[in-house]
């Protein structure tokens, strides 16, 4: 329950704004509303939401604040952006062009703020104040030029009503300059987070973990979308930005209302596990069907065939593989439980061949304080009844 006016508010705002960009590109734009379209709205109200509810536990936290905020400015510029490009001539369409040209990227300096500042409102050192100055030059080297331009880029060249001649060729038009400060302080941001996972302990620990991963797997998913993949590929890539960028304050919000936190490690090593398995299993299925069909080429001119067997193949190599997989993350990710589930192992197989008490009692009491690395450890037996 959200229990601040302002965070109501915020909440409020960004649903409305929201609600009015959808329903204005459903009935009035002349472009297909796709799944990267519906996930827009996601990640933004992803954050007011997550920001709402920080904030109506929490007023003062800086965290919850820029969330929140991040979720208004996406979803008011969603908006303008619905209006601007509605089919039929409305009145004020070239300001609500002019506002999404210039909106957009204002949302990335809230976003990148909320990673440097994660997770207790402060930077991490008086050094990371350049940083966060860099982020802020960038975005607003962006907004001015795109504020400013003589014509619009994205909605066909349409004259810019603020629009400035002198600005015509400089660095600022352009926008390279500021972009690349963004992404210097995007990646800054994300090795500060990292920075401070390895410092950190405890529940602060448990958090950064949480939002370490989501932010890692978004940036993956921006690497593999700049490889401009071809076809399905790159479809997928973008959905999948836009899908993890909606992680990323689901991830917060779990880390700062600290909802099952400690289930972060399940999490991630889950993720890991299936994820670097889907990789391995799909590169076996396309090598097998390409090999399949080599060979099978001159016996039948279906493909059926191969498909079937590489089928086959890899659903009896999902458990072993599986098992492989598992072991390889366990043993570089979380060697902790990989090393205690070796010494239960070793342990088990010299119960077996073990028949002396006092031999094995000691040895039940070294594998309990290798694997379980308690203050103190005794066995205690019970003696015999006669």
């Amino acid at each position: 329950m959200i229990r601040s006016a302002a965070a109501r508010a915020g909440l409020a705002i960004s649903l409305g704004a929201m609600g009015i960009a959808v329903v204005l590109w459903v009935v009035g734009v002349d472009e297909p509303f796709t799944p990267e379209i519906a996930l827009y709205p996601l990640a933004y109200l992803a954050f007011a939401a997550v920001g709402a509810l920080i904030v109506g536990r929490q007023p003062a936290n800086r965290i919850g604040r820029l969330c929140m905020l991040t979720g208004i400015l996406g979803s008011v510029v969603a908006a303008a952006d619905s209006y601007a490009r509605l089919a039929a001539p409305v009145p004020g369409q070239p300001w609500a062009m002019w506002l999404t040209s210039w909106g957009f990227p204002t949302t990335f300096a809230p976003i990148l703020a909320v990673l440097l500042l994660f997770p207790n409102g402060r930077l991490a050192s008086r050094r990371w104040t350049v940083v966060a100055w860099l982020v802020a030059t960038g975005v607003m080297l962006v907004t001015i030029g795109a504020a400013l331009t003589p014509e619009f880029a994205d909605f066909s060249g349409t004259p810019n009503p603020m629009g400035q001649e002198w600005i015509v060729g400089t660095i600022v038009e352009s926008g390279g300059v500021g972009w690349l400060l963004i992404l210097g302080g995007a990646i800054s941001a994300a090795a500060g987070l990292v920075l401070r996972l390895r410092r950190s302990s405890g529940v602060e620990r448990q958090q950064l973990k949480l939002v370490t991963f989501a932010a890692a797997l978004n940036g993956i998913s921006w690497l593999v979308l700049a490889l401009d993949l071809p076809g399905t590929a790159g479809e997928v890539a973008t959905y999948a930005v836009f899908a993890t960028v909606a992680a990323v304050p689901l991830a917060i919000g779990v880390a700062m209302l600290r909802y099952r936190l400690y289930e972060v490690d399940l999490v991630i090593r889950r993720t890991l596990v299936y994820g670097a398995l889907s990789v391995v299993l799909l590169a076996v299925y396309v090598a097998l069907i390409l090999g399949l069909q080599a060979i099978l080429a001159p016996v039948t001119a279906n493909n059926g065939l191969a498909v079937a067997l590489s089928t086959l193949t890899v659903a009896a190599l999902f458990g072993p593989a599986r098992r492989r997989v598992q072991a390889a993350v366990d043993r570089r990710f979380y060697r902790s439980r990989y090393d205690a589930q070796r010494t239960l192992a070793h342990f088990a197989a010299d119960l077996r061949n073990e028949v002396d008490l006092a031999a094995l009692t000691a040895e039940l009491q070294r594998v309990a304080v290798e694997a379980l690395q308690p203050v103190s450890a005794s066995v205690w037996l019970r003696e015999r009844a006669p």
